[in-house]
């Protein structure tokens, strides 16, 4: 038995690829890597099916919305022409126009949220949609939208911030394997908790990506985020393995926009992260050297002092926000 059993193929033949659909509102999926072969867990409409088999890598589409997450370890993902890394606690939620797959490292755990067209029209209705996530699903559920291609991004805040949504994800699981009188219900209120929990900014980033932007385009935000995202603490190499593109193009195309080179653009945002620390919070110097990747005191007291003419201490008193 393997992915395609548990899915219709309605369009095999298509230049998109396959069109995969579950035939049910609501269903969660999970493929786990064990050595050379993946072992995928299907929860739809009170069933709960385990089964193993080789790593489905098919591009194709989904005709539900897909909420990906990686709860262990990590997966190379390919949505359209662009390729990703993502680890423990991050994701994506994507509408039905993405083409996209996925290939597990070892010891991967990927947990797959399918979420109907009609199911989501229901459980949006009277919503406030202001905020990210379900903002991204009422505008994707327009008629008028449904050629698009975009997608969300989301990553913990902090190591552990997504417990919350760990427990709302396991107590999904088991209603879905329900079939008491209002398990429906349940289900639904339950969805639109994982929902809100990722717009939760104190838990998760979340960043909204619009694919027919030009490559150099999407290529900025990525670089500016992940640099934004690692306080200015990132290496040339890890851009190169988190974008995929050799660093001296990623510097190129940095500096075209911005003027500023990843050395350069990377400091800046150092020292602002370190002026904020100082001034809005009580953390001693040593702590915010350790908290910024600084090896020493010592030396977060000399790269400050040179890029800001003050010495750590001195800025803090001269500027601290009361």
């Amino acid at each position: 038995m393997t992915k395609e059993d548990f899915h219709n193929l309605d369009t095999p033949s298509s230049i998109n690829g396959p069109e995969i659909s579950t035939n049910s509102p609501l269903s969660i999926f999970y493929k786990r890597k064990t050595n050379q072969k993946v072992l995928y867990t299907m929860v739809q409409n009170g069933k709960f099916n385990v089964f193993e088999a080789d790593d489905y890598q098919k591009m194709h589409r989904d005709r539900d919305f897909e909420l990906m997450y990686v709860l262990k370890g990590q997966l190379t993902n390919y949505l359209e022409d662009q390729v990703f890394t993502y680890k423990t606690g991050e994701g994506c939620l994507l509408n039905p126009q993405m083409r996209h797959t996925e290939k597990l490292q070892d010891d991967c755990l990927v947990a797959f949220i399918n979420l109907s067209e009609s199911l989501l029209n229901q459980l949006l209705n009277g919503i406030d949609t202001s905020e990210a996530v379900f903002s991204f699903l009422q505008h994707n559920l327009k008629d008028e939208n449904s050629w698009q291609r975009n997608y969300l991004q989301f990553r913990t805040q902090t190591i552990g911030s997504d417990k919350t949504f760990r427990i709302i994800l396991d107590s999904l699981q088991q209603e879905i394997t329900t079939v008491k009188v209002g398990s429906n219900y349940l289900q639904q209120g339950l969805i639109l908790r994982l929902l809100s929990e990722l717009q939760d900014k104190n838990h998760f980033q979340v960043t909204t990506n619009l694919l027919d932007h030009s490559k150099k385009d999407y290529l900025l935000n990525r670089i500016v985020q992940l640099i934004e995202d690692n306080t200015g603490n990132i290496t040339r190499k890890t851009l190169e393995e988190e974008l995929h593109y050799n660093a001296e193009y990623l510097n190129r195309i940095l500096k075209e926009q911005t003027n500023k080179t990843l050395t350069s653009y990377s400091q800046e945002v150092r020292v602002h992260k370190a002026q904020e620390l100082l001034t809005t919070t009580e953390l001693t110097v040593q702590m915010i050297a350790e908290k910024l990747g600084f090896s020493s005191e010592t030396y977060f007291y000399h790269y400050f002092k040179k890029h800001v003419q003050l010495s750590p201490n001195v800025y803090r008193q001269r500027f601290r926000i009361k």
